[in-house]
């Protein structure tokens, strides 16, 4: 399997946290709470080791997926407890922030799946100016995930290849709720981002 350098890594990281504060300020807008974001963790996979970290995070939890479209190709999947969703929806509908009792339905999984929606369209944005090309994005897609079996519906990898780039960053709103963004690059793209970021 082959390795980025240490100059790669710090770019990949400085640019998925680029990424992930314009996720959270659009996160930020929806639920008016701060949302506070960890550094990054960036390393060279395959997709057994995909596979191994969703099942590892996403039991009882919700997994939004987004990929990118056109030629640029990558994968994007926000994790949420059942708990964090039910917060968000509260907040979204102007609530205090309390998880109600009962089981996730349609309109939790619907209110998720917009948080990605704008978390993803901000970050594309600033993507597409960090690294001079058009970075779009398709609709969300969003898997229950209660058993190892569920991970296996999720698209983590709507590309070729078996060896990627993966970026994990965590966040949360302190004392409310917490989330984990996942981000998954070809080596071919990996390249193209570092050749074509500039760092300052």
């Amino acid at each position: 399997m082959g390795a980025l350098t240490p100059k790669d890594q710090d770019k990949m990281a400085e640019v998925s946290q680029i990424c992930m504060a314009h996720s959270a300020t659009a996160l930020n807008m929806l639920i008016n709470k701060e949302i506070k974001i960890h550094v990054p963790m960036v390393k060279v996979v395959n997709s057994a080791d995909i596979k191994n970290i969703l099942t590892a995070f996403g039991m009882g939890s919700v997994t939004v997926q987004i990929d990118f479209k056109d030629d640029f190709d990558g994968n994007n999947l926000l994790m949420m407890k059942e708990n964090d969703i039910k917060i968000i929806m509260d907040l979204m509908m102007g609530g205090a922030g309390v998880a109600a009792e009962g089981e996730l339905n349609e309109m939790h999984l619907s209110c998720v799946a917009e948080v990605m929606n704008q978390m993803m369209g901000a970050s594309a944005i600033v993507l597409t100016e960090m690294i001079h090309k058009t970075v779009d994005i398709n609709p969300p897609k969003t898997t229950f995930v209660q058993t190892p079996a569920d991970v296996d519906r999720i698209d983590f990898l709507p590309f070729p290849g078996d060896e990627m780039t993966l970026v994990v960053c965590h966040f949360e709103s302190v004392g409310l709720l917490k989330g984990i963004m996942i981000r998954i690059y070809p080596m071919k793209e990996t390249r193209f981002i570092c050749d074509h970021f500039s760092t300052k």
